[in-house]
């Protein structure tokens, strides 16, 4: 017997240290969403790949990290969508700087869990994208306080950190503002109702 069931995807991109991850976890927190975040989901696997390779952390940066970006978003993408099927809501957090440079490569990705699916499961999936805006030079500054070795290049070599603006519909957030009032404001923007108290640690 067909089951429908209708899920919402919040996807949560932006630049690196604008502050996603935070809001993306507190997005979740609020909704009781599934939270799949990129470094989350491939960092430790991608660590280690590194190390056998003797490579440093920051080699993600160069043409190594290039190679690995498609597996990496694979193995984010495909956990996310085995609980879209599932009829779960989820918040998808990572850059999505290519997926979301144009109309053809957002649709790409979104139509990894849109209908028809081949179990016939899920008969409709609301997806938004949400972007994290915040200037290059706050960027810089929260990569040199926070320290990782990953970010090493970047701070080093001065490089335009900043992710260019989606070219297709997104739901703009302030990086530089509280993260709370943030969520707030983008659930009364999606009529989407908090299911909980309030984020987590509040």
């Amino acid at each position: 017997m067909r089951t429908v069931t209708l899920s919402n995807v919040l996807i949560v991109a932006g630049p690196a240290a604008s502050g996603k991850t935070t809001f993306a976890t507190q997005l979740a927190s609020r909704l009781s969403y599934s939270l799949f975040d990129l470094d989350q989901v491939t960092g430790p696997l991608v660590k280690q790949c590194l190390a056998l390779l003797g490579q440093p952390d920051h080699a993600l940066d160069e043409d190594l990290g290039q190679a690995l970006r498609p597996a990496r978003y694979e193995s984010l993408l495909s956990a996310a969508t085995a609980n879209v099927v599932l009829g779960r809501d989820v918040v998808i957090a990572a850059p999505f700087s290519r997926e979301t440079r144009s109309q053809d490569s957002w649709r790409d990705m979104v139509a990894r869990w849109s209908p028809p699916f081949a179990n016939d499961r899920v008969d409709g999936v609301r997806t938004e994208l949400v972007f994290v805006e915040c200037p290059a030079p706050l960027l810089r500054e929260r990569l040199a306080h926070r320290g990782e070795p990953r970010d090493l290049l970047k701070i080093k070599t001065g490089v335009d950190l900043s992710t260019p603006f989606p070219r297709v519909n997104f739901h703009p957030v302030d990086g530089t503002a509280d993260a709370e009032h943030e969520v707030e404001r983008l659930l009364a923007e999606l009529d989407l109702e908090s299911v909980a108290a309030g984020p987590a640690g509040s």
